[in-house]
């Protein structure tokens, strides 16, 4: 389920948990789906093993059908980028897409020193920049001449795509990869007979990379930024609230960067980002489908074997402060005005937060939950009125939040104001009822069975759930503790969260109407 909300949030925000713009569309993963079985059932068919450097393996045999799904987890995403680099770690997933020393280039032993020339250019460039208003400006044109003359030079043994393209002619579908704030992930689906070619490309992407056209493809990263935030009405929301939100943690850089870090990291600074993040101890690795153990085995200490035994990166040590008041944003825009309300909450790890999440879903998670029934259904002054939890991650502390449309002819206050009545509703005159929560727990097991009984629904989830949790079985466990679950401890939850002081809103208004000019004098 993970997945999914990620994305979901991601979609309606307009920002960097999507897809990347390189990744591949239009392609749907394996078509084929195994035989519906009971969840301990696939529990008990993952295996896993770690290779000498520390990269874990899991793997889930599945022969109905002749193809396998793979999902990569590096443990590391945006919130691991450092001031003065942010967005740094999703350059490093547009990287994973242009090649090697083999693949991507006509000439790597002519490429290489022509790299090397472009970064100093590059460095000599950034420079001059640096100075401000102090730089030379005949300088810095003929610096900006010598940069665009490198990348030229850089680029002309590039093969564009060349990787994606060799995936592609062995029958790979769902090429591709996105940023999230916690993690990392690569991930699509071959024939099983391909397992070895995965194997062989797949390693070497970590193993082998070449950061060839790092600038061009960083500039198709701040033309992705400015799509997505600065022409997007609901993307300026997104920032706003999530940087109002987030003083300390680095949850609060948004995501894709700042538009000043985008112009100006480096290459180099990439690489480092890479060796530090992108390490065999710090990655994990999931197969589901036709694949045999013993063959993974082999094949991923032939290629795997030599990543990086360098130790993984530790938590973030910077934990948010308290908040002591309420913060409030206003943007004042023309476009169709909406709401994002969120409160702070702990991270998954945390014993209280399946009842944050239990009491998303019942208040604001679909048909069935009182935001959508009271606020659109029946007093019609929401367009949307939606709920959610794991807000911009979940490994660190994190929001419990709404996110809504007033319907036409309601005011945004008057929508914020008829949320919190629902909200208190909840907590004290109507708690929710042990029949809500028991609609609950039907929801989750059956996106359970649903996520398990697709090869890369249950490799995603496999993966995600080792990363955020240290240990896969944690996406069976899930079940276990919503089952558990009673109306006392979301009503707990939500008093201890839901306060004033605690709440971030930031709210998208129409500007004020202009009073008509006055005459002039005749």
């Amino acid at each position: 389920m993970r997945t999914q909300r990620f994305v979901a949030l991601a979609l309606l925000a307009g920002v960097i948990l999507a897809p990347s713009a390189h990744a591949q569309r239009g392609k749907s993963a394996a078509p084929t789906k195994p035989l519906r079985t009971g969840l301990e059932s696939i529990e008990r068919q993952v295996q896993e093993f770690t290779l000498a450097n520390g990269l874990k393996f899991l793997v889930v045999e599945r022969h109905q059908a002749p193809v396998f799904s793979f999902f990569t987890v590096v443990n590391s995403g945006s919130s691991n980028d450092a001031v003065g680099t942010t967005g740094i770690a999703h350059m490093m997933e547009h990287m994973a897409f242009k090649g090697t020393t083999i693949v991507g280039t006509t000439d790597y032993a002519k490429e290489a020193p022509l790299l090397v020339a472009e970064e100093r250019a590059w460095e000599a460039l950034i420079d001059e920049r640096r100075k401000g208003p102090r730089a030379d400006a005949k300088k810095l044109a003929a610096l900006e001449a010598a940069f665009a003359d490198a990348q030229k030079a850089a680029n002309a043994t590039v093969v564009a795509n060349e990787a994606t393209q060799v995936i592609e002619r062995a029958g790979g579908v769902g090429i591709n990869a996105f940023t999230a704030n916690d993690i990392t992930a690569y991930f699509y689906s071959l024939p099983s007979n391909r397992i070895e070619l995965w194997s062989a490309m797949h390693a070497a992407t970590f193993i082998d990379p070449v950061f060839r056209e790092f600038y061009k493809e960083r500039d198709v990263v701040i033309e992705e930024r400015r799509m997505r935030i600065e022409s997007s009405p609901i993307g300026r929301l997104f920032y706003e609230f999530i940087t109002t939100a987030f003083n300390a943690h680095p949850y609060g850089f948004g995501g894709i960067g700042h538009a000043s870090d985008l112009r100006t990291f480096s290459r180099t600074e990439g690489e480092e980002f890479f060796r530090t993040n992108y390490v065999a101890k710090n990655m994990t690795v999931v197969l589901v489908g036709d694949v045999k153990l013993a063959e993974v085995k082999r094949l991923a200490e032939q290629y795997f074997a030599p990543l990086s035994d360098a130790p993984a990166p530790g938590p973030l040590d910077t934990v948010e402060p308290e908040q002591i008041g309420e913060r409030r944003v206003t943007i004042e825009d023309k476009a169709q005005p909406a709401i994002m309300v969120g409160w702070h909450i702990p991270a998954a790890s945390d014993p209280s937060y399946p009842a944050f999440k239990a009491a998303a879903d019942i208040l604001g998670g679909g048909a069935w939950s009182r935001l959508q029934k009271s606020l659109v259904k029946e007093r019609k002054i929401a367009t949307v009125a939606q709920a959610f939890t794991g807000f911009p991650g979940e490994r660190y502390p994190n929001l419990f939040g709404l996110f809504m449309f007033p319907a036409t002819g309601t005011e945004p206050q008057a929508l914020e104001q008829a949320a919190y009545g629902v909200l208190d509703q909840a907590m004290s005159t109507e708690p929710i009822t042990q029949a809500e929560l028991d609609g609950y727990k039907v929801r989750v097991r059956a996106a359970k069975i649903a996520a398990v009984d697709d090869n890369a629904s249950l490799a995603g989830e496999l993966a995600q759930a080792q990363s955020l949790y240290g240990d896969w079985r944690e996406f069976f466990r899930e079940t276990e503790r919503v089952l558990s679950l009673t109306p006392e401890q979301l009503t707990t939850a939500l008093k201890g969260a839901v306060t004033k002081k605690n709440r971030i809103v930031a709210m998208m208004v129409p500007p004020p109407a202009q009073a008509p000019a006055a005459e002039g004098g005749r």
